[in-house]
């Protein structure tokens, strides 16, 4: 099967056929058929969905699963900066707090749950990210993005305002719901809106606003805190975010989705909704605690664990038995490239976070680096991530093959990885500059490639639910690494406080 070899194509094996550029002007059967991955796609599913999978939900998944709306070239132009600048601002509010965290705590003079703050926005974005892939395919990706836009930008205005902690804290949980939705819509509008033969350039795009946006929120956090105040770190988002609704209200059209309002609210899988907030929260929850606020073996980590590994069996047994249009259909999972997709993205979250977060770290504890310089020294990986993500798309898009890209930058990020892992207090600046070039050009060459090659192993109708189940797997291992990192972290300096104890004794 052509996409489990990594090639993106309609019609001839290791091509991107024209096919998908002239779906615009077919009737829209043939347009989904045509701007899916595969012309097999029948055959395909006929291997890898089980036969009870594919026969539960067909109705209403005929009524959902087309929304591709190819735009002409200025006009995606537009479209694109508006959806860029959303983007941006729903990463950037990911990590800007992180440098502004105890300026915050001291203000309000609540330190010890000032951490909170970050989290709170974590939990609810990576909560939403498959709900709203979901809910785009039953309401529409406009009608769902302009509320996700509108409920980021009311949690937002309302963080920099906020006159408490308590405040602070919901605040930034409500932003955390429109941000994961921003997310998810965004990448899969940017496919539904340009042909696929031009997609992974326009996902290599994004793929350098991720890194951006990653790395520019602690540094703008840092400088905006110490200079002005740290409720720019919210004003900041504001003028990005209006233009972005003003983008996405005006200049992208809308392709509705058929049925009255009452019929979509029926659709909507509740069970579903109420089971991935509950597990994702009980499990990220105890795993930001872990190794800080609480040991790993105490039972206010122990516990939510356990509840949210049965809810999460739950949630699965829901989704492959009982729901009638699933947030996310298990038998995605029976695919091969889909499955191993995922658990590549969840690595990959693993291995960008930590680099993200703990560098910064090394360079101020160790090197005596402030916060701006800190981001300034971060810069090789960011600009060489950025500047891959990019070309990686036109290779992608000109050769239609994403499974070499794919192999490559694993294994350059590996070896990157390797090389940042041996650092210490003596490593000159030169190796360390060469250490995060390597990794940038891993991280650049898989990141959006990970995203073409989900997209890519599943239907048309499906890749709303598989783009935000990709976000989700990348978000997920990104706080389950942090967690890890920070009880490793905190583990050696317990064992580095007790040998100088005891040296300290012993004369």
């Amino acid at each position: 099967m052509d996409v489990e070899k990594g090639l993106v194509q309609d019609t001839g094996p290791g091509t991107v056929s024209p096919t998908a550029t002239a779906a615009a002007g077919r009737s829209d059967s043939q347009a989904s058929r045509d701007a899916s991955i595969l012309n097999s796609e029948t055959e395909t599913e006929s291997v890898i969905v089980p036969e009870t999978a594919r026969q539960r939900g067909r109705r209403e998944e005929i009524q959902l699963q087309d929304q591709t709306n190819l735009l002409p070239l200025r006009q995606v132009i537009v479209v694109f900066v508006g959806l860029s600048c959303a983007l941006f601002c729903s990463l950037l509010d990911q990590t800007i707090v992180s440098t502004a965290l105890p300026t915050i705590g001291q203000d309000f003079e609540q330190a010890d749950i000032v951490s909170w703050v970050g989290t709170s926005y974590l939990l609810t974005s990576t909560a939403f990210q498959p709900m709203s892939g979901r809910l785009s395919d039953i309401f529409g990706r406009k009608v769902v993005l302009s509320a996700s836009l509108l409920v980021f930008l009311v949690g937002t205005t309302l963080c920099a305002v906020a006159q408490s902690m308590t405040q602070l804290i919901a605040f930034r949980a409500l932003a955390g719901i429109g941000g994961g939705g921003m997310m998810t819509l965004i990448m899969v509008i940017a496919s539904d809106v340009v042909p696929l033969k031009e997609r992974g350039k326009y996902q290599g795009i994004l793929g350098g606003i991720v890194a951006a946006a990653n790395s520019a929120g602690p540094l703008l956090g840092g400088v905006l805190s110490e200079k002005l105040t740290w409720r720019w770190c919210f004003y900041i988002n504001l003028p990005l975010t209006v233009l972005s609704i003003l983008v996405v209200t005006f200049l992208l059209p809308l392709k509705r989705v058929h049925g009255g309002v009452r019929r979509k609210l029926k659709q909507i899988d509740y069970l579903g909704c109420a089971l991935t907030l509950i597990w994702t929260i009980l499990v990220l929850l105890p795993l930001s605690w872990a190794g800080q606020q609480m040991p790993w073996s105490s039972v206010g980590v122990i516990l939510p664990l356990a509840l949210g590994g049965i809810c999460l069996v739950l949630f699965c047994i829901v989704e492959w038995r009982f729901a009638h249009l699933p947030i996310v259909p298990m038998s995605l999972f029976a695919n091969m490239t889909f499955l191993g997709a995922q658990i590549a993205t969840f690595f990959s979250g693993m291995m960008f976070y930590t680099s993200l977060y703990y560098l910064p770290l090394y360079f101020q504890v160790i090197w005596g680096s402030s916060p701006l310089r800190s981001g300034i020294l971060l810069l090789p990986l960011i600009l060489t991530q950025t500047v891959t993500s990019f070309t990686t798309g036109l290779i992608v898009s000109k050769t239609g093959d994403y499974k070499i890209n794919l192999m490559i930058g694993y294994l350059l990020w590996a070896i990157g990885s390797g090389l940042l892992a041996t650092i210490d207090e003596n490593t000159s600046l030169g190796k360390l500059v060469g250490f995060q070039i390597l990794t940038g050009i891993g991280a650049g060459q898989t990141f959006q490639t990970g995203l073409i090659a989900v997209q890519a192993s599943v239907a048309q109708s499906e890749m709303a639910v598989a783009t935000g189940a990709r976000n989700f797997f990348r978000l997920l291992g990104g706080t389950i690494s942090l967690a890890v990192c920070a009880a490793i972290l905190n583990g050696s300096l317990r064992s580095v406080a007790s040998l100088l104890q005891r040296r300290t004794n012993g004369k």
